[in-house]
């Protein structure tokens, strides 16, 4: 977990093998559509939601094959992080970036984001972030 832009989809490409499970929103969004990845229709949030608590229930009751299983969030929230992680048995591992870096690496992105709307997406999560 992390704030947006903290390297936590990097993190996951790095150790995720052919057998891991990867439940990342922002993934979900782009294989269910015909839109980049980053580009999110809010049409299509009901389905994204259905298809990620889906392979949320996989972990949860251990269905399928995987042998790894990464969840792919930024849980600002103390709580949540903790009922989250009891929940599904997981393992929190925080992906640590400041204000600053993650709005540094914004402007060097060039991946089809919305700078606005993405900065007040970390903005947002470090007026929420409970360590």
């Amino acid at each position: 977990y992390g704030c947006p832009l903290s390297g936590k989809s990097t993190f996951v490409k790095d150790r995720a093998g052919i057998h891991d499970l990867i439940v990342d929103i922002d993934s979900i969004y782009a294989c269910i559509s015909n839109n980049p990845l980053y580009t999110k229709s809010n049409r299509l949030y009901d389905n994204v939601r259905a298809v990620q608590d889906a392979l949320l229930d996989s972990i949860k009751y251990k269905r399928g094959k995987w042998i790894n299983a990464f969840i792919i969030s930024g849980m600002p929230y103390a709580g949540e992080r903790e009922r989250f992680c009891i929940e599904y048995g997981a393992e929190p591992i925080f992906i640590e970036c400041d204000q600053d870096t993650a709005l540094s690496r914004l402007g060097a992105v060039q991946d089809g984001r919305d700078i606005n709307e993405w900065s007040g997406y970390i903005n947002k999560w470090f007026m929420k972030y409970q360590g």
